[in-house]
């Protein structure tokens, strides 16, 4: 009999990991498999966090968040959203927009429950359906449509289980963008059939080519039938001082926060005390993260639809690319290894997000590095060893 937990045991360990492995061996790679800005906080955020830990700001906080950081948050929601949050009932401030996601799961949902989730899937969704025992319902989304969610559809996978179904827009790892009557059509079926949306909205920021983010919380009903999670991590450059936030009912968030309890008692107090800073400062740095991003973007696309065999839609927000490689047939994992070996060009296998014949390219990387790791890549897929192809797809 094993000392561990089946539910541990159950989840396998991601493959991202052997390929990071490899990058490590060989020492001369150009990394476009990172999920985080390549920018630096602006320096009014870095100075808040110092002189918190100079004052003395090193105890635990509010379990809840520091107040004020929470009436910031209802503010910034009641402006861009017109929709209302109370800052002291539904706003929680937790240890990075992953603690946020991990407390909705785990508070929401039951062992035997039924989790949707729409396929490509950022992993750890999987993980934490896992973990608290649920079955997952996997919605397959598709290149040619754009990777847009039909509601419709959707509704026909809901059964009397369905508990939650987890949207994330923009969206990771296809970099597309939820329309408005999309998100609010989903909105109505979680209210009609008494289920909850779990919306990731880490991106929130980063959408191009004039198109408009919208919540979906900022629906009328949202409020009984959406959490919203966010975080600070994408928006300003700030994955490592690790502050998210959960928006949820009066009636959701004080159970949240029993989870919440036990994972973090507080989320970090300096870098609270920066995400204030942020909010209240100038918000110049966004605008030019994401102007940067947007000309990432175009350059990444040209070049990977340049390649043989790859092709990709131009995304409309978050920082990466999705790329088709079923021309190629060969399996994403196998060529990931591939081009980290031939070309030292570290990106993310399809497979992780339950997409076989796709590969995952962050464009969260200097220009250079892009236009660099783009001819790489390009060389060592014209010299596919045919053997490759034959144990394809």
């Amino acid at each position: 009999m094993t000392i561990l937990a089946e539910r541990i045991l159950s989840v396998q360990r991601s493959p991202f990991y052997s390929i990071m492995d490899l990058a490590a061996k060989r020492g001369d790679c150009i990394y476009l498999n990172l999920g985080e800005p390549d920018f630096t906080p602006p320096r009014h955020i870095i100075e808040a966090a110092q002189k918190a830990l100079e004052e003395g700001q090193t105890h635990y906080g509010p379990d809840r968040g520091l107040p004020e950081l929470r009436r910031l948050i209802a503010e910034k929601i009641r402006k861009e959203y017109q929709t209302t949050y109370d800052w002291e009932n539904e706003i929680l401030i937790t240890a990075g927009g992953q603690a946020g996601l991990h407390i909705s799961v785990m508070s929401l949902v039951n062992p035997g429950d039924e989790i949707i989730l729409l396929v490509p899937y950022y992993p750890p969704y999987l993980v934490n359906a896992q973990l608290a025992g649920a079955k997952v319902v996997f919605f397959e989304l598709r290149r040619e449509e754009g990777f847009i969610p039909d509601p419709c559809s959707i509704e026909k996978v809901i059964t009397d289980k369905t508990k939650a179904v987890i949207l994330l827009t923009p969206n990771n790892p296809t970099g597309s963008v939820y329309p408005e009557d999309i998100l609010e059509r989903m909105v109505e079926i979680a209210r009609e059939r008494n289920i909850t949306i779990i919306s990731d909205e880490v991106y929130e920021c980063l959408v191009y080519d004039g198109v408009r983010q919208r919540s979906a919380i900022s629906f009328p009903v949202a409020k009984d039938h959406v959490v919203q999670v966010n975080s600070f991590s994408k928006t300003y450059a700030m994955t490592g001082l690790r502050v998210g936030y959960v928006a949820a009912s009066g009636e959701k968030i004080p159970q949240f926060l029993k989870y919440h309890h036990t994972v973090n008692i507080s989320a970090n107090v300096p870098a609270q005390v920066a995400c204030v800073a942020a909010m209240k400062g100038p918000q110049d740095s966004v605008e030019e993260m994401r102007k940067a991003y947007q000309k990432r973007r175009n350059l990444v696309v040209e070049m990977l639809n340049d390649i043989p065999g790859v092709y990709c839609n131009k995304p409309k927000g978050a920082f990466y690319v999705f790329a088709d490689i079923r021309e190629l047939g060969v399996p994403s994992l196998e060529l990931v290894h591939y081009l980290v070996q031939e070309a030292g060009v570290v990106l993310t296998n399809g497979s992780g997000f339950g997409c076989e014949q796709f590969i995952r390219v962050s464009y969260a990387a200097n220009p250079k590095q892009i236009e660099e790791a783009m001819d790489r890549m390009k060389n060592a897929i014209l010299r596919l060893p045919p053997s490759m192809k034959l144990r394809g797809l």
